[in-house]
């Protein structure tokens, strides 16, 4: 039995965990990355599984970062069942094709200016239609109704009190004689949150993952929030300005309205006129109506007495883009709650740019502000944010109130745990890293039980509720010299089986390499002008591959293999740049000096051939396409790679040097299996190349491979 953390590990986002037992492989939830670039290119690369080998999905909730990136995974050949709440299906419906449809937009915007440089043409990571066929293999759970979804399976919700129809998920999972069970938080709410029920109090897991959004924080009580909500509510007001609230538009928008609703019935804010500016909110909020049975009773009396935080005479629903646009005209004196929640997308962007300048209006952020978001950089205090391209002057109020979150805050937590009786083995996910190892250290003080804290895409053979991870025991004797900088990974049948960051990306702004980062390839990229000529049927040839290609098309030969490779490829973060105008997510080479000490390579100059650089994923994805024969046919590919066979190591090896930049990378044709090395150095990247092949193809380490 082994579970795999695809997402939420180490970071808030992208939450996926494979389960493997028997003959079945099982998702628990599918979701979008969010956050900075490394994370959000995961969303346009291969799933590091194989999309048709998976036999369900156990979905907890709808947000996105749980639920968005199941319309690609039924696109890619996945034709399971997807489990999930009544609640959880309809909000689905809705929120699923609302994303397919900002991918569609933003790649149209990006692809028109692609157009006019002639360069090659972005695709979304999924269309509306393939979010409306997602929702036909949905299976609707109710909570507490157990039912079995495999003879080794069995899987009951409960709730979660995080958003309406969010779940948490036990399984028990049966190979031979004996039975595991898992429990999944999802995302946990606090008690005596607004309109959902308290989150349901379990007492056994045999193998329990839990969330650590809030780990280390703890969140301000509802009567707290309630009385800083109406403070800034006020302040704004009699300063005659408009107040932004960035808000997901599924949980946190509700939640707003209904404590707005509470301070006006109470007198503490004079009547608001309220605009909710969000479509998806609007469509959110009529499935809240639908399900108000599965309300809380304080909500439920609110609606019976007429007093629907949903509806009003005071509550504004914007559709239109007209209606929205024309919101950017009042100057003052209403409530503007828009989407997104972090305030890097949607409609509340264009009212942050014509309201931020403004001393008299105030933004309030009610929601977990993600690293790298425009609503983190405006609560770290930034003087001057850049919004659809202009340079914005912060000049309104920011004021941030957590207690509207929708997770647990550390106490929650906690007093979430402490209900249980038995625990064996704890996984801590879905935080920050800080967070997550500071949440995992108060658990293990106060519980005595077993915890981890799993990297993305780590995996752990499960023996009872002992957890071993696979990186740890097979990868165990792997080791990179002291003075290596760079990324390395291996994969099996598109499964992440090692993955490693070493060293600096920048070393003056102390940017760490990370799996996604982008490194030169040096000579390696007359391997790709191979592969060119190849295609074109030119592939003998004594000529140095480059200037064989530009001899034989007229072109520049960046340009063709853009063309013939990158493109049909669909590597889209392999690119030619130059050494001194390199984009954040590629990494500075760095050459030693007669001194002994690191010096940044910037021997290109704007003018010069621009270098080939690529990541670890896309290098992975290059050589799938060889090995299955969909770059070109199987015969060419052996002949291709001939020259390149390392007999000692018994895998392919395409090696590439350039001042301050070594790479190695290659594997088998069968399974197929890749090993990558990209370093940004000139030391160890060769060492680790043979361990990490040796170790790949199931060997141990053993004379030169190990470094002995």
């Amino acid at each position: 039995m082994r579970i795999q953390f695809l997402g939420a590990a180490g970071c808030t986002s992208g939450s996926c965990y494979l389960l493997a037992f028997g003959d079945k492989q099982v998702l628990v939830d599918c979701g979008l990355f969010q956050g900075p670039e490394e994370l959000k290119q995961r969303n346009y690369g291969d799933f590091p599984f194989v999309p048709g080998e998976i036999d369900g999905v156990i979905l907890t909730h709808a947000h996105i970062d749980h639920s968005g990136l199941l319309p690609k995974l039924t696109r890619l050949g996945f034709r399971g069942p997807i489990y999930a709440t009544g609640v959880t299906a309809d909000l689905c419906e809705i929120m699923l094709a609302d994303s397919a449809h900002i991918q569609e937009m933003e790649v149209e915007r990006k692809n028109r200016k692609l157009r006019r440089r002639g360069q090659p043409l972005l695709t979304p990571i999924y269309t509306v239609a393939d979010a409306e066929r997602t929702m036909e293999q949905f299976a609707r759970m109710v909570y507490d109704e157990e039912i079995e979804v495999f003879p080794d399976l069995r899987v009951r919700f409960r709730d979660a009190g995080h958003i309406l129809g969010a779940a948490i998920v036990e399984l028990w999972i049966t190979e031979g004689e004996e039975t595991t069970k898992f429990v999944f938080s999802g995302d946990l709410g606090n008690l005596d949150q607004p309109i959902v029920q308290d989150p349901t109090f379990l007492t056994e897991a045999d193998v329990l993952v839990i969330e650590s959004t809030y780990g280390t924080r703890l969140h301000e009580n509802r009567e707290e929030r309630l009385k800083r909500l109406a403070e800034v509510v006020n302040r704004t007001m009699e300063r005659g300005g408009n107040l932004l609230i960035p808000a997901f538009a599924l949980g946190r928008t509700q939640d707003i309205l209904h404590s707005l609703r509470v301070l006006q019935d109470q007198g503490q804010t004079p009547p608001l006129t309220i605009y909710i500016d969000s479509p998806l909110a609007s469509k959110a909020t009529a499935v809240f109506r639908r399900h108000s049975q599965v309300f809380d009773y304080e909500t439920r009396e609110m609606i019976q007495e007429q007093r629907s935080p949903f509806q009003g005479p005071g509550v504004h629903y914007t559709e239109s883009v007209e209606e929205s646009k024309r919101l950017n005209s009042i100057s003052g004196g209403v409530v503007i709650i828009s989407a997104s929640g972090m305030a890097d997308a949607g409609r509340i962007k264009h009212h942050l740019k014509h309201n931020l300048w403004r001393r008299e209006a105030a933004v309030l952020l009610v929601g977990y502000q993600a690293e790298g978001t425009l609503g983190r950089r405006l609560q770290d205090g930034a003087q001057r944010v850049r919004i659809h391209g202009e340079e914005v002057q912060v000049a309104a109020e920011i004021e941030t109130i957590s207690g509207f979150s929708a997770h647990a805050d550390q106490a929650g937590l906690l007093r979430w745990l402490r209900r249980f009786r038995h625990i064996g083995q704890v996984f801590v996910t879905h935080g920050e890293k800080e967070s997550s190892e500071g949440f995992a250290e108060l658990i293990r003080g106060e519980l005595e039980v077993p915890v981890l804290v799993p990297q993305l895409d780590e995996s752990f053979e499960l023996k009872g509720t002992t957890a071993l991870s696979t990186w740890d025991t097979h990868y165990r004797g792997f080791s990179v010299e002291d003075d290596f900088s760079g990324v390395c990974q291996v994969t099996k049948k598109a499964k992440v089986q090692f993955r490693g960051a070493f060293g600096y990306a920048h070393r003056r702004f102390k940017i760490p390499n990370n799996p996604y980062t982008a490194f030169n390839l040096g000579s390696a990229r007359q391997f790709f002008a191979q592969v060119a000529l190849a295609r074109l049927g030119q592939l003998e040839g004594a000529e140095e591959p480059e200037r064989r290609l530009a001899a034989i098309t007229g072109e520049k030969a960046w340009e063709v293999v853009e063309r013939e490779v990158l493109l049909p490829g669909k590597l889209g973060r392999t690119s030619y740049l130059y050494l001194d105008q390199l984009p954040a997510w590629a990494a500075t080479g760095y050459t030693i000096s007669p001194a002994g000490r690191p010096v940044e390579n910037i021997y290109a100059l704007p003018g010069d051939e621009p270098q080939l650089f690529a990541g670890a994923p896309d290098l992975v994805r290059f050589w799938q396409l060889l090995a299955q024969g969909q770059l070109l046919p199987a015969e060419t590919v052996e002949r291709l790679l001939a020259p390149y066979w390392d007999a000692r190591l018994r895998v392919y090896k395409i090696e590439g040097r350039a001042p301050g930049a070594h790479v190695l990378f290659g594997g088998t044709l069968e399974e197929p299996m890749e090993v990558v090395v990209l370093s940004n150095g000139e030391q160890g990247a060769l060492h680790a190349f043979e361990q990490l092949a040796a170790l790949g193809k199931g060997g141990e380490l053993s004379g030169s491979a190990s470094g002995q």
